[in-house]
């Protein structure tokens, strides 16, 4: 489900240190820059996006986005967070990111603004990472999830091997409650099973 890394708990830095830039077909995931808080702004304001998160707060507070994306850089830095703009055409349509949950397992974040909901750019985005999480930071099982009345969200797991283990809830900022979740995760020997099938 989409995770709005980290809350607005931040150290501020005038630019992320993260230097990678991750390639699709179609979009680029790369840091995110000063640059882009209007538009993380825009997107995070809008009820449909932030009540499918967990960490989205609902109304967003003005100045925000500058926090959250001036936080990246220290949250790479301990291992904790690393976090991706999802770049269409020169232009932030969303986030994929991935927070350390324990050693060597991570939890699987995203969301796209509603302008391109349905267009297949999470399952590219989301694929993607899982190359970079197992493959670059050595990860052994990431997790994820998504909440019940979010079933495109879960088909965006699936699409990506992830399997289904259960039924919980998660705290939402933008709804104010508890709100029932299903859980998916996806260990290292599987991804590289399908990767090898693909």
């Amino acid at each position: 489900m989409g995770r709005h890394l980290p809350r607005f708990i931040c150290l501020l830095r005038t630019e992320p240190a993260m230097r990678e830039h991750l390639k699709t077909e179609r979009l680029l995931l790369r840091p995110f820059q000063s640059a882009d808080a209007a538009a993380v702004q825009t997107l995070c304001t809008n009820w449909k996006v932030a009540r499918m998160t967990s960490r989205i707060a609902h109304p967003y507070p003005a100045g925000a986005a500058a926090l959250w994306i001036a936080s990246h850089g220290e949250a790479r830095a301990r291992d904790e967070e690393h976090t991706f703009c999802i770049e269409l055409d020169g232009e932030p349509v969303g986030v994929v990111g991935l927070r350390k949950t324990a050693d060597r397992v991570h939890e699987l974040g995203y969301w796209i603004g509603e302008p391109w909901w349905g267009r297949g750019y999470a399952t590219e985005a989301a694929a993607r990472l899982l190359r970079f999480a197992f493959r670059e930071l050595g990860a052994a099982r990431l997790t994820s999830g998504h909440f019940l009345d979010n079933p495109a969200s879960g088909r965006v797991l699936e699409k990506c091997g992830f399997a289904y283990t259960g039924e919980d809830s998660e705290w939402s900022e933008a709804r104010g409650e508890e709100v029932a979740l299903r859980r998916f995760e996806l260990n290292r020997e599987t991804a590289r099973e399908l990767d090898a099938a693909s």
